[in-house]
């Protein structure tokens, strides 16, 4: 089953401390409530940490997580994401 967003709601997620510049986007999925982030490692030169068989995107990157919810502010964003770069070893 392909996954399906509505690109009115997606939100950029960046770390930019300790001279880092990362960002990542995550999209609202149509069928539930859940927004799926993805990180693209081509796009820094980073290995992938990520298993394969994950969702990937064209252009945007691979499926890093996923957080529940009808709204996902910036700031939980921003700390799962930068909890995420710091478990894959990246900061």
């Amino acid at each position: 089953m392909d996954m399906k967003y509505d690109d009115k709601y997606h939100l950029h997620l960046g770390y930019y401390e300790n001279n880092c510049d990362y960002e990542s986007i995550a999209y609202k999925r149509l069928s539930e409530d859940v927004w799926d982030v993805f990180f693209d490692n081509e796009q820094y030169g980073l290995e992938k940490t990520i298993e394969v068989k994950e969702l990937s995107l064209e252009g945007i990157g691979t499926r890093i997580f996923s957080i529940s919810g009808n709204d996902l502010t910036y700031e939980t964003g921003v700390k799962r994401f930068e909890k995420w770069l710091a478990m894959q070893k990246i900061i």
